[in-house]
């Protein structure tokens, strides 16, 4: 078990690590007590807001060495930021494992470890062959926001502290528009919470034509996208169907063979315009991962390009310096439903963090690394081509 997991409620927490909104699968009485904030929203004074317009406020950033850099041996290197003619704007997943606020500061040691050593490593990277990565820290939710059963509240609590966290990634999103982006087109990525303000995002910003049209694609991995949106909040992002496609938006959750995604869709809500809208019963967009088309046909075989295990070093308090080997995988991959299912279960290397019901969303990155490496770098040199 990789050790930087133990961190929060001892092994407890290990369960429910880096997949953040994954964390709302296990809702026992016990798991709740653990990262319950106990208190409304409003009873806690939110951290300092951060600065954008300094570096401490962003991840990763061009211009300096970060983990986002990093690139698996074997793979091609990142583009030299000063080479890179596309951006990439990515926000990280849940990593705030703590009862101790709704929202978490984003100098908190422990979460920020996990974003600088796994998500920025093992996520973000996956980018660095199509642009220079921007990403920013912002005051997530904690998992109770995912966690809390909100279908029975007047008020959700964990919408408030979700809409604090969309605020920060919104600020972000405008600073990075106005101080760093210079008009370059921009590839928009995220996973699980990130991916869900993402979505909020899309329908705020990318309806204003000069932002849309520099949309090289968009990438809200790890949550649900009801495909009822592209009718109306998403019109302007259609669902890439090709692989090569820009101004799309590619999304996916990962099962097993035997998976059911039922308490998935139940807990499950997404973004519609400022309001929290369940999921459940609602037809789900899903991109094949391997095909990079929405037919529904399973696709498999050397369109898998490598799957990239968490680095060994995760846990020993140290900064992650390079990735590990990635691993050719032999399953392939159908869309059902809203899901992307996996026709055998992948090797103990991404086992240790599956939730119940063969839910694998801790890897959706991981499991699919090297393809989303070369798609996203094939759609920035697709939209180069017809500027």
């Amino acid at each position: 078990m990789l050790r930087y997991l133990a961190w929060g409620a001892a092994g407890l927490v290990a369960l429910i690590a880096i997949g953040g909104a994954a964390a709302y699968l296990f809702r026992g009485e016990l798991v709740a007590y653990y990262v319950n904030p106990g208190k409304p929203f409003a009873a806690f004074t939110p951290p300092a807001a951060p600065d954008y317009e300094t570096p401490d406020a962003w991840a990763a950033m061009p211009g300096r060495a970060d983990t986002a850099d990093l690139s698996p041996a074997g793979m091609s290197p990142a583009v030299a930021d000063d080479a890179a003619r596309i951006d990439v704007f990515f926000i990280h997943p849940t990593t705030f494992l703590s009862s101790d606020a709704w929202n978490a500061d984003i100098n908190e040691v422990a979460s920020r470890y996990i974003i600088d050593n796994a998500v920025m490593a093992h996520q973000a990277s996956a980018y660095n062959l199509a642009g220079r990565i921007y990403a920013p820290r912002y005051r997530q939710a904690g998992i109770y926001a995912f966690m809390e059963p909100w279908a029975e509240l007047d008020e959700s609590q964990g919408e408030l502290a979700l809409d604090l966290a969309y605020q920060d990634v919104a600020r972000a999103f405008e600073t990075y528009i106005r101080l760093y982006n210079n008009g370059r087109p921009f590839i928009l990525a995220a996973h699980s919470q990130g991916s869900l303000h993402l979505i909020r995002l899309m329908q705020d910003y990318l309806k204003r034509p000069e932002l849309k049209q520099r949309l090289v694609a968009a990438y809200p991995v790890g949550m649900s996208m009801p495909s009822h949106l592209f009718d109306g909040l998403l019109a302007h992002v259609p669902p890439c169907t090709e692989p090569d496609q820009t101004g799309c938006l590619v999304s996916f959750n990962s099962f097993g063979p035997e998976g059911n995604p039922k308490v998935w869709f139940d807990q499950q809500r997404i973004w519609e315009g400022s309001d929290l809208v369940p999921v459940a019963g609602r037809a789900i967009n899903c991109t094949n991962p391997l095909s990079w088309s929405d037919d529904g046909e399973a696709a498999g075989g050397d369109l898998h390009k490598g799957a990239l295990p968490y680095a060994a070093a995760l846990g020993e308090e140290q900064p992650v310096t390079r990735l590990a080997d990635p691993q050719v995988l032999e399953f392939s991959v159908q869309c059902r439903d809203g899901i992307a299912y996996m026709d055998q279960l992948p090797p103990e290397e991404f086992g240790e963090l599956v939730f119940e019901n063969e839910d694998y969303h801790v890897y959706d990155y991981n499991l699919f690394y090297g393809s989303i490496r070369e798609n996203a770098a094939l759609r920035a040199a697709a939209y180069m081509a017809v500027q």
